[in-house]
């Protein structure tokens, strides 16, 4: 649940000593609260950037677009706001510090951030946490592969066994 896995998140920021952790990446977004959207016609992630809190979680998407994330009662602690509003809400927030990924947050909000709070450089630890198979995802890579492998090889054979077609 996306429960479980802001609670991971809030335990490194207690261990690393950070205020808040800006998530500049829209897929870690999406991942670390299970939200999809329909920004992109052709893919399910919406563009999206969070700050999380050991207490709080501020999300910035486009609420239109994100499909019904303000109804669902799971996102309780969740303060919700248009994408737009980000340099007015980062000006209100209070603390000290905030931990941001320099290889995937913006300069844009890296300088909107530095004018109120001290930043350390900070790995989003998302992409670790996603690199972690439970067996159902495991099992289903497993099928995926083979089904790719199966795939790739009919191709080939198919390639392999045309007639040469000769133009003149």
């Amino acid at each position: 649940s996306y429960k479980k896995k802001i609670d991971r998140v809030s335990r490194i920021l207690k261990k690393e000593k950070v205020d808040y952790l800006f998530i500049s990446a829209p897929e870690n977004v999406s991942w670390l609260l299970n939200l999809r959207g329909s920004d992109n016609p052709h893919s399910p992630i919406p563009n999206s950037r969070l700050i999380v809190t050991k207490n709080e979680i501020y999300l910035f998407c486009n609420l239109k677009k994100t499909k019904n994330i303000k109804k669902q009662k799971s996102y309780k602690n969740i303060k919700f706001f248009e994408i737009e509003d980000f340099s007015k809400v980062i000006k209100k927030i209070k603390g000290k510090n905030i931990g941001i990924d320099k290889k995937s947050c913006s300069i844009f909000y890296e300088i909107l951030i530095s004018q109120n709070f001290k930043i350390k450089s900070f790995d989003d630890p998302c992409y670790n946490f996603k690199s972690i198979k439970n067996n159902i995802e495991i099992k289903n890579m497993k099928k995926a592969h083979i089904e790719d492998g199966v795939a790739l090889t009919k191709f080939l054979y198919f390639i392999k066994n045309q007639k040469k077609i000769s133009l003149t």
